[in-house]
């Protein structure tokens, strides 16, 4: 199966792209923290018109996903989760956010927060620039 030309768009638009549904059957998400206990979670899918990224490693890099995520003390809103997949269902967009988090879990509200407000970001560059339009549902 091939992704579609909207889903396509999307996925050569970012830097931190991990894998895809015209590719792959399963997404890995990996945590690079060595303190934590859940370090690895496969999800398993179907080929399809999906793709999944890592917007955290797309962070603080000289080619980064974004400026916008780009490291910083004092920036809360400079964060990001471990995995956002997105599905493409004719018109609609649904975005999984993902975030290995182990014990002690903490932080996770701002990572949620940035990421969501970069795919929103990036999602109306896509129909501003490119026509592309869907109802989003996360």
């Amino acid at each position: 199966m091939a992704l579609s030309a909207a889903t396509s768009m999307l996925l050569t638009s970012l830097s931190c792209s991990t894998t895809n549904g015209a590719q792959h059957t399963h997404v890995l998400i990996e945590e690079s923290d060595a303190l934590a206990t859940l370090r690895k979670v496969r999800l398993l899918a179907p080929h399809g018109d999906w793709i999944a990224f890592n917007p955290d490693k797309g962070r603080g890099r000289a080619r980064q996903m974004s400026a916008l995520l780009a490291t910083g003390p004092g920036h809360d809103h400079h964060r990001a989760c471990d995995c956002v997949v997105v599905v493409n269902r004719g018109d609609r967009l649904t975005v999984l956010y993902i975030d290995l988090k182990s014990g002690n879990p903490r932080g996770y509200v701002g990572q949620f927060k940035s990421t969501r407000q970069f795919v929103k970001y990036w999602l109306g560059l896509a129909e501003e620039f490119h026509a592309l339009q869907w109802r989003h549902v996360e």
